[in-house]
């Protein structure tokens, strides 16, 4: 027995997701355009590496737009599982995404080390890292929101993701202050500190999606094997399996029944055992269960 979503529920969804996506698009945007011309201007290093961390975001929105055209289509002969795991290969490519600015980010500190050049910190620099630090919470809250709402895997990546941006800002305000009492070496060392937070955050990200690549198993098998025995007409149940992300997961077991019931009371059963551990666990999008004779 199997369960997929209808194609309609699969269009509102990619249609409330493509919406999330163009709004921090926008926002993404304009605060990266404003740190890099502000960076630049006033030779603040770190302020100049988060704009390029915020453009980088703004790529990932892109990323994120051309993957959801596909990602939440219904299954097809093509993709008979579905197209969920295009947005797992998303959340993998911002995880090195993410590897490849930390390492920009930290080449970048190491040739500033030894420079004795501050930056010339202004209004207009306390002005922009205030709009991006407002920008990023409300991008973060935002996203994770309709990411929890709409299960969408691609979001609650990019939310994590612009979390860190967070960090990456409050890390870039230090560094005026350092700049403000006349001290060099703040601003690289910063920089490489808000490497650091970029960089566990991509391992992070890149494990979950290697887990899911490589079908992990999303539910120990104990926690359901209890919803299953506890189905009228169930004698027991072996083999127990389940793959996919937090968002999607599909299940597959073996379930004995009685050997003398008909194969229309033994369908009703596998119903039953569907309609049990999707009831029990939301996440569940796709049953098989395979029955057998008990001895």
């Amino acid at each position: 027995m199997t369960s997929t979503a209808s194609p309609a529920t699969f269009e509102v969804t990619r249609s409330a997701v493509r919406r999330v996506l163009w709004i921090t698009l926008l926002l993404n945007t304009v605060v990266s355009v404003a740190k890099i011309l502000v960076g630049r201007a006033t030779g603040s290093m770190a302020m100049e590496a988060d704009g390029f961390h915020s453009l980088m975001d703004g790529a990932n929105n892109i990323v994120g737009l051309v993957v959801t055209a596909f990602a939440y289509a219904p299954p097809d002969s093509g993709h008979p599982y579905g197209h969920r795991k295009f947005e797992t290969a998303a959340a993998l490519f911002i995880g090195l995404a993410l590897l490849t600015v930390a390492y920009r980010v930290v080449e970048q500190a190491l040739s500033h080390l030894g420079r004795q050049a501050v930056p010339e910190i202004g209004v207009g620099s306390w002005v922009v890292m205030g709009v991006t630090l407002l920008s990023n919470l409300f991008v973060a809250w935002y996203e994770s929101r309709e990411g929890r709402r709409l299960n969408s895997e691609y979001l609650l990546a990019d939310a994590a993701h612009t979390r860190s941006d967070i960090y990456v800002s409050l890390g870039v305000v230090m560094s005026f202050a350092g700049a403000r009492a006349g001290a060099a070496w703040v601003d690289p060392v910063v920089a490489a500190v808000i490497a650091g937070f970029i960089a566990v955050l991509a391992v992070r990200l890149l494990i979950g999606s290697f887990n899911v690549l490589t079908d992990r198993a999303v539910i120990p098998a104990e926690q359901l094997e209890p919803i299953v025995r506890a189905v009228p007409g169930v004698r027991s149940c072996r083999e127990v399996r389940t793959r996919g992300g937090a968002d999607a997961v599909w299940v597959d077991l073996i379930v004995h029944v009685d050997g003398g019931l008909s194969l229309r009371a033994a369908h009703e059963v596998a119903d039953r055992i569907e309609e049990a551990l999707m009831r029990a666990r939301p996440e569940i999008v796709d049953v098989v269960v395979h029955l057998e004779p008990a001895d």
